[in-house]
């Protein structure tokens, strides 16, 4: 449900706010008002592909913010795009990416513009519509999740199950390249280790000539007199006794570096054989690294790599039979609740289309009715199923207790089916995807009673609807109010609408108007209560003359009377 939502700078709004309520929410305004901004900055929020053409002229960027209640939760939504094209989202003040706007979006609206009408348009989506209807979501996740345990399996066999000779080359292959790292016995970090003792040896003649002459200016008695020196100073003048101090830590010092530079003379060694060896070990380490990794590290990981999957290999002949087996099971497995699932949806679409008969004898629609078409392909790698080509379940024709010859049949993690609904707006006339027929008025009536029918099966959530009732005449706006109130008892319903009939059914009223101050035209929008309602359908009736008043009045009188 969505509490409040505000725009600034989106398309034609400036700055512009709402608070839908609970039930039936109708929008009205003039023909270039900007009635259905409302519904592109929904969708936008939620995440549609609107770029920086929604910008408004002379401004740098547009917001969409909505303060939206889901499964007990009250959550800010934002969402922005600047003059350069680049969108930013955020849920609560926290960075939110376009998929996870979207993800909200699924779970809290559901937007039928006029630009796709329904998007019960979509194959996919009505076959997910109709298993909502029918209860069989928990039943179609636990078949997802056996179709992607069977392809997991299916790809796991095909892995281990490659052609002998490929798999020979590769136990070559691999057997050398371990080997061959297991053989070098590297440490980590030995090429840095080794680089520093080839400089120390190849530098040992320098190191042992330098060493030697510190020691000497160490040893030279120079330095010893100095100490003296100093030493008789403090005992003849006692102000100098801190040179006396310096002095004898001179002579320590000299002493102490003395000793360690003897020690470190002693590890500097002139060895020629081990350069020679050094040189050996870094030009191995140089030539596994152009083969296997830039640091040791990578090497040694490429090694561990190569092993494993050495003995993966080593014992795929003997795991291959166990994985076919599995892969088998899980295909009959999956094979059977695939079927089961997709006769359940036949007898499910009997039912939809009963309902939906009944929801269009609402909406005066007698003649029209719904079907289901559902198409099962043949593929080599599906899973077997005994069910028809292509069946489809009308009225007059429910679906069939016998099944066709088991063949295997395509699959997706949804199931075995492509289903696609079907509409007749006469009696006799043969039933057409509702995508080639939703258009006009009586296609609009049509796809508002199948919304009113599933909305009945489903969890409650903002509908929002932009002229659903476009192309309806005066005298079905009211049946078409009736129905979007039927909509509104289970859903929060935004509805644009240019028919006065069915903006009376609203239990919150909103005007979109555009004013223009010379400079400039922005839409805003206020909502409308009692006079101002009551004017404001009067106006959509032709004018606010007297008899428009009257009739605004006996709309209103009238659609409170249906719901007593």
């Amino acid at each position: 449900m969505i509490e409040r939502l505000a725009v600034a700078d989106f398309a034609v709004a400036r700055e512009l706010s709402l608070a839908p309520g609970p039930g039936l929410n109708v929008i009205t305004g003039e023909t270039g008002a900007g009635k259905s901004l409302v519904v592109d900055a929904l969708d936008f929020l939620f995440g549609g592909r609107h770029g920086r053409d929604v910008v408004a002229a002379g401004a740098e960027r547009a917001l969409v913010r909505a303060e939206v209640r889901a499964g007990g939760e009250r959550l800010t939504v934002e969402r922005t795009v600047r003059r350069s094209g680049r969108t930013a989202g955020r849920i609560d003040g926290e960075p939110a990416s376009v998929e996870r706007l979207r993800e909200l979006g699924a779970r809290v609206v559901d937007i039928h513009g006029q630009a796709e009408q329904l998007t019960l348009l979509r194959p996919p989506v009505q076959l997910a519509a109709l298993d909502a209807f029918a209860g069989l979501d928990e039943r179609r996740a636990r078949l997802s999740a056996r179709v992607r345990e069977l392809r997991a399996a299916r790809r796991e066999l095909e892995a281990v199950s490659v052609d002998s000779r490929e798999r020979e080359r590769l136990l070559d292959q691999l057997r050398h390249e371990a080997a061959e790292i297991e053989d070098a016995a590297l440490a980590p970090d030995e090429d840095e280790a080794l680089r520093d003792e080839r400089s120390r040896l190849a530098s040992a003649g320098r190191l042992l000539e330098a060493s030697a002459a510190a020691l000497e200016a160490l040893d030279a008695p120079p330095l010893g007199e100095a100490a003296a020196a100093l030493r008789e100073i403090g005992e003849r003048d006692p102000s100098a006794a801190e040179l006396a101090a310096q002095g004898a830590l001179l002579e320590a010092t000299a002493a102490d570096l003395a000793r360690s530079l003897r020690a470190y003379r002693e590890t500097v060694a002139d060895d020629p054989a081990r350069l020679a060896a050094i040189a050996e070990r870094l030009d191995l380490i140089a030539r596994l690294r152009r083969k296997y990794g830039e640091r040791v590290a990578d090497i040694l990981a490429h090694g561990a790599r190569a092993r494993r999957r050495l003995e993966g290999l080593e014992t795929a002949g003997a795991s291959l039979e166990a994985l076919r087996e599995r892969a088998d099971r899980l295909a009959e497995t999956a094979a059977a609740e695939a079927v089961a699932l997709s006769l359940d949806r036949r007898e499910a679409a009997a039912r939809l289309i009963a309902a939906v008969a009944a929801e269009l004898a609402r909406l005066e629609m007698d003649g029209a009715s719904l079907a289901a078409g559902f198409a099962c392909e043949e593929a080599p790698d599906g899973l077997v199923a005994a069910l028809p080509d292509y069946e489809a379940v009308t009225p007059d024709a429910p679906p069939r207790a016998d099944g066709a010859e088991p063949c295997p049949r395509a699959f997706t993690e949804s199931g075995l089916d492509r289903l696609e609904l079907l509409a007749s707006f006469n009696a006799g006339a043969p039933p057409r995807p509702l995508a080639s027929v939703a258009s006009g008025g009586e296609a609009s009536r049509f796809l508002l009673a199948l919304a009113v029918v599933l909305g009945a099966a489903a969890g409650p959530r903002l509908v929002v609807l932009d002229e659903v009732d476009e192309g309806v005449g005066g005298r079905a706006g009211a049946v078409v109010g009736e129905a979007l109130r039927r909509l509104a008892a289970r859903h929060q319903v935004l509805c644009v609408t240019h028919l006065p009939q069915v903006a009376a059914f609203g239990e919150r009223h909103f005007v979109v108007e555009k004013r223009d101050d010379g400079a400039r035209a922005a839409s805003g929008v206020r909502e409308a209560r009692g006079g101002e309602r009551l004017e404001e359908i009067a106006l959509m009736l032709g004018g606010a003359t007297p008899a428009n008043r009257a009739a605004a009045a006996a709309l209103l009188a009238a659609a409170r009377a249906s719901q007593e």
